[in-house]
């Protein structure tokens, strides 16, 4: 056996999760659309109104003006909302209370995970709650090597805090981590905290601007694989 000094280390791939690995807003709208019988307009107003609540308690927790609360309680809120404003029927609120544990999967995105843990570390790092993230994990495919929670920072991105979390959490000996989302505020973030970053667009996501200077931009997460192996993960 090697030494431990004389090892290659593995780089860290830590991959956001909501709206980067899952399509968030459009399996919700249709897990409403479902539980309510609604159209798609009348779906889309309702995770509209839900996403933008949890946003805005998001905001408040990382401001300090409230307590930290993990996701699926802030869900809870949201939907409690809903019902008070006669958005959503209260059977159907009861129905969606677990709608985040079973947001469904981009396409590449089962084969494209395997694919980096094959080759590389690969951390999911998500503003979800250890309860959602382990029923995601399950009921999507989903076989990271570790999932980090916003539970565990005690405060949501973009805070410091959480790229903080998964810098401490890579092995010490595998570079500095290299941050996949498709959220440019998020790539920002972990910019400023440390980490690499590498943009994958995905629908409902949020562009990189004209000033943004990502490490890596890749189509998908199989480019991006392909991306990674070829520059050297350790050496971006």
């Amino acid at each position: 056996m090697q030494p431990a000094e004389m090892r290659t280390a593995r780089p860290v791939v830590v991959l956001d999760v909501l709206g980067t690995l899952v399509d968030q807003a459009g399996s919700l709208r249709r897990q409403v659309a479902d539980a309510t019988g609604s159209g798609a307009d009348a779906a889309a107003d309702v995770v509209g109104r839900w996403l933008d609540h949890v946003a805005a308690q998001e905001r408040a927790i990382i401001a300090g003006r409230r307590p930290f609360a993990p996701s699926h309680e802030l869900d809870r809120e949201a939907l409690d909302t809903l019902v008070r404003e006669r958005m959503l029927p209260p059977d159907a609120a009861t129905t969606l209370a677990d709608a985040a544990e079973r947001l469904e999967p981009w396409p590449d995105t089962v084969a494209g995970v395997d694919r980096l843990a094959a080759d590389v570390t690969v951390l999911g790092l998500s503003n979800a709650s250890r309860r959602t993230l382990a029923g995601l994990g399950a009921n999507a495919g989903l076989r990271w090597h570790r999932v980090l929670s916003a539970e565990d920072a005690a405060t949501y991105k973009p805070a410091s805090g959480i790229y903080e979390l998964a810098l401490r959490s890579a092995p010490a000996t595998s570079g500095t981590p290299v941050m996949v989302a498709a959220h440019a505020w998020d790539l920002r973030g972990a910019a400023a905290a440390g980490l690499r970053t590498a943009y994958v667009p995905r629908p409902d996501g949020d562009a990189p601007g004209p000033d943004d200077a990502f490490d890596l931009y890749a189509t998908d997460l199989q480019d991006l694989h392909a991306q990674l192996l070829n520059v050297g993960a350790g050496t971006l």
